[in-house]
């Protein structure tokens, strides 16, 4: 999961030499704003066909919290 979720951030958010690993933090590290973030998010409900509600999406602030969330919720 965590190698998709990276792929997925590397195609929509431009990453500069940032390594991204499961600590990664979006906002600190990625330089990623609450509209990126948005369009990101757009990105994982398209990837894995799920809806992420606008509530949970306040929730994802590193890439470990995106992978959890994902495993929690796709099979």
């Amino acid at each position: 999961m965590f190698e998709k979720v990276k792929e997925i951030i590397e195609e929509n958010v431009d990453c500069g030499n940032t390594k991204i690993v499961p600590e990664t933090d979006l906002m600190s590290d990625l330089q990623i704003n609450s509209l990126d973030l948005v369009e990101l998010v757009c990105a994982f409900e398209v990837a894995f066909g799920i809806v992420v509600p606008e509530k949970d999406i306040r929730k994802l602030s590193r890439v470990s919290d995106i992978v959890a969330y994902l495993e929690e919720r796709v099979a």
